[in-house]
């Protein structure tokens, strides 16, 4: 049974957040029941600008403008250095097809030569929604990384961000405009537990106040050790990676958009080339610094596919949840419409199908995400 209330404790700079509903009804409903009325409207613009694939060029610095198969490597290769001091270090490797002990010492030397140094994060340079995304402690751990990895895939080995506070910041800038705005902010906390020398993780678990409702998420993650009594003060995070379908948790974090964090966003967004939409994933210090737009670290960049993480807010609904997709997407058709009076021309829709098939090919190859 859900309780009335909970408070959501967040990581470290993050607010606590009374929430009356742990579990929004709609948080897990079927895809098509939040796209269908996206593809409806997308039907009716497409019609009226006489093309169904102008989100596409959006963002013309992006492959298909980042709606899907694009590399995250090449998203952050298109950043300027004002864009890049706001990135956390990061190296792009391919896995070869045999793991030799010359191969685990190459990729060590690279990776000290990059400044990143255990721990550090591991996923797909081509990937989406956490799929793949490891944290990694130990060489070990990150031999058994790319042991598991399919051959002749890039790995994008990034630093672990100073700071434990994560928002998820949705940027939108029209061309020929000097400024843009935050169509939304959305908070995100990672659940974990403590335990305490008497309850196995599954009991802990199931008497987490925000994570039971998404135990069977967690359950996945952990199945190895789901028996085990977990000593106490050990903690133990449920997730690591910031998805909603992988475990975390979002609050709408509209209330802390500001004058001076927008202009920061500006700021960044305008040294990526060809970059006009999109989520910037960030890790921030507190609060406080958020709002001023300083100690960020931007963790990824997502294009015209990027969801408004605030729409997982379990107190928002389902009909907001679609009035911003919806307003998302038209957006993408009004930009991509500016855009192609400059020249840019969107691409076929075989070639977004061909794109998509082959991520949905390989999201089934990648290791178990954290």
């Amino acid at each position: 049974m859900i309780k009335p209330s909970v408070t959501l404790v967040g990581q470290a700079g993050m607010p606590h957040y009374p929430v009356s509903r742990q579990l929004g009804w709609f948080e897990f409903l079927p895809t098509w029941c939040f796209y269908t009325p996206v593809v409806v409207q997308s039907i009716g613009l497409g019609l009226y600008y006489r093309s169904l694939t102008l989100p596409l060029i959006a963002n013309p610095g992006i492959r298909l403008s980042g709606m899907v198969g694009e590399a995250k490597s090449e998203v952050f290769a298109q950043a300027g250095d004002t864009a890049q001091r706001y990135i956390a270090a990061y190296w792009r490797w391919t896995r070869p097809n045999a793991i030799t002990p010359s191969i685990k010492k190459t990729l060590l030397a690279e990776l000290a030569r990059a400044g990143i140094a255990m721990p550090l994060v591991a996923k797909p340079d081509k990937g989406c929604r956490g799929a793949g995304v490891q944290r990694i402690d130990t060489e070990k751990k990150l031999f058994a990384y790319i042991s598991t990895f399919p051959p002749d895939r890039d790995i994008i080995f990034q630093a672990l961000a100073p700071y434990d506070a994560e928002a998820g910041v949705f940027y939108i800038r029209y061309p020929g405009e000097e400024s843009g705005h935050i169509f939304s902010l959305g908070l995100k906390y990672l659940p974990a537990v403590i335990g305490d020398g008497k309850h196995t993780l599954a009991a802990l678990i199931q008497h987490h106040d925000a994570a039971s409702v998404r135990g069977h998420l967690y359950h996945q993650r952990h199945h190895h050790q789901l028996d085990e009594v977990i000593p106490a003060g050990v903690r133990i995070p449920l997730a690591f990676s910031g998805s909603h379908c992988r475990g975390a948790i979002f609050k709408d974090g509209a209330a802390w958009i500001t004058p001076a964090l927008t202009a920061k966003m500006d700021t960044i967004a305008k040294d990526i080339n060809g970059f006009y939409f999109g989520r910037f994933d960030i890790k921030f210090r507190d609060m406080a610094s958020l709002k001023k737009g300083e100690a960020l670290c931007i963790v990824e960049i997502n294009g015209a596919s990027s969801e408004p993480a605030h729409i997982w807010d379990s107190e928002g609904g389902y009909l907001q949840a679609i009035r911003a997709l919806l307003h998302q997407y038209r957006h993408l058709y009004h930009i991509g419409a500016r855009l192609r009076l400059q020249g840019h021309k969107p691409p076929s829709v075989f070639a977004l199908l061909r794109a998509w098939y082959q991520e949905k090919r390989w999201m089934k190859q990648y290791p178990e995400t954290d």
